[in-house]
């Protein structure tokens, strides 16, 4: 007789272990998890303050360039899971060290959050319309904040597998409502002159938008390994990249800058209802936001568990929820653009120093999860080489020296090789903790 499942069996999910090989799946089904969060309402917004900043030509070169540079950092980030089997956080202990490592997971943690809380209240906002419009009655606000997280928490408490599921679902049907969204506003005359600080009152250059459009994913970029080590095979990694961050994403942004370009309108719902979608929007806006916070609430408790190893993932997931609801009481989309280009320029030398390590430092020798109790408590190159891309980035978006003229390859393009030079010519740079892989 088969031993009894308790919960946590039920709801194991590999959050501090790696991956079996039979739990793999392949690229096109990872790839529609951060395909939904392209639908979600932030994707929507920022191809339309893009758009309304930089007009319709330059907002695709840099919707393209950011989409590539995406691609490519999630592809290499994807293969160091693919390899290690491990999360991107369990990932970070053997780079940045047991306590290092904590400080990096707490600001993705904190960020995902955010974004939790963004996504919370936006759907609460959307469903409180939906409801006037259906009952000519809406409840409270908060109700529907406290009712949406429960049915995400539940939602993400069936583990990476379901996720899955849920998002290879609705991102056809998200898909197809962009798609007449946009074929709308082609009845429409679209302005290609980007007015001083465009319809939403935001102004920025060419770089600071590609900066942007890297910050809309940079979390979920680096964040890779929590989902491509489910990945069966190398090219499963290459798919799992390309299809959200270059394809799906561009898509939105392209479709959001000409439906605002179109309408010439701020506000998304506005946008949708004025072309025509009429209750569709709300489903859009509702569902994209829904899928988005699943994926956000998932990664954060995969960070949590990195830093509390003693608890159960469940358990984390629960206390997630309800700190997301808390944080869904904050106005976080005060300063929308702000935001995301801080993201991108904080979070773009984590995945330059991690690649660096496994690819350079290590030589693609796996991370040892049993030897991780010999890892360092700090690995200060690592936090040196983070904190000097950060500063080098905020220099060059203050006009003070720049190699790129886009201030998230700059990040990059100084953490990567201050990272190596400090790793590879200071004593104990020899590779640890690993074993060649096979």
């Amino acid at each position: 007789m088969a031993e009894p499942h308790t919960i946590d069996d039920l709801l194991e999910d590999y959050a501090t272990t790696p991956v079996p090989q039979n739990k793999t799946h392949n690229g096109w089904r990872i790839g529609m998890v951060n395909g939904g969060l392209a639908f979600a309402v932030p994707g929507l917004i920022t191809g339309l303050e893009i758009g309304s900043a930089l007009g319709l030509e330059q907002s695709i070169y840099a919707f393209l360039i950011g989409g590539f540079i995406l691609s490519v950092l999630g592809t290499i980030t994807g293969y160091v899971g693919m390899k290690n089997r491990l999360s991107s956080c369990m990932t970070m202990k053997f780079v940045f060290g047991l306590q290092g490592a904590n400080i990096v997971s707490l600001a993705f943690v904190l960020s995902l959050l955010g974004w939790y809380g963004v996504n919370i209240n936006l759907f609460s906002e959307v469903a409180a319309q939906f409801s006037m419009q259906l009952f000519d009655y809406a409840p409270p606000i908060w109700t529907f904040d406290i009712a949406a997280s429960i049915v995400i928490t539940l939602t993400t408490l069936w583990g990476f597998k379901f996720i899955e599921r849920v998002s290879s679902f609705f991102v056809p049907i998200l898909f197809l409502l962009v798609a007449y969204m946009l074929y709308q506003s082609l009845g429409y005359v679209v302005n290609d002159t980007p007015t001083t600080s465009g319809i939403t009152g935001i102004n920025f250059t060419f770089g600071e938008a590609v900066s942007a459009v890297v910050g809309s994913f940079i979390v979920s970029v680096v964040l890779m390994p929590d989902f491509s080590r489910f990945a069966a095979k190398p090219k499963d990694t290459v798919i799992a990249s390309f299809l959200p961050f270059m394809f799906i994403s561009n898509f939105v942004y392209i479709a959001a800058a000409i439906a605002g370009l179109a309408v010439v309108n701020a506000d998304i719902l506005v946008v949708m209802l004025t072309l025509g979608l009429g209750m569709f929007a709300f489903v859009l806006l509702i569902a994209s936001s829904a899928v988005t916070n699943v994926v956000n609430l998932y990664s954060a408790a995969l960070g949590f568990n990195a830093i509390t190893p003693h608890w159960s993932e469940w358990k984390i997931i629960i206390a997630g929820g309800v700190l997301g609801a808390v944080m869904a009481s904050f106005n976080l989309l005060d300063n929308f653009t702000g935001f995301i280009f801080s993201l991108s320029i904080l979070f773009s030398p984590v995945a330059a120093i991690y690649i660096v390590d496994f690819f350079l430092i290590q030589q693609q020798k796996i991370y040892q999860i049993e030897h991780l109790n010999q890892t360092a408590t700090f690995n200060f190159h690592a936090l040196v080489a983070w904190v000097g891309g950060i500063g080098f980035a905020m220099m060059a978006n203050n006009d003070w020296l720049t190699l790129t003229g886009i201030e998230v390859c700059d990040a990059m393009l100084i953490t990567a090789p201050l990272y190596f030079v400090l790793k590879k010519f200071t004593a104990g740079s020899k590779p640890q903790n690993s074993t060649h892989s096979l």
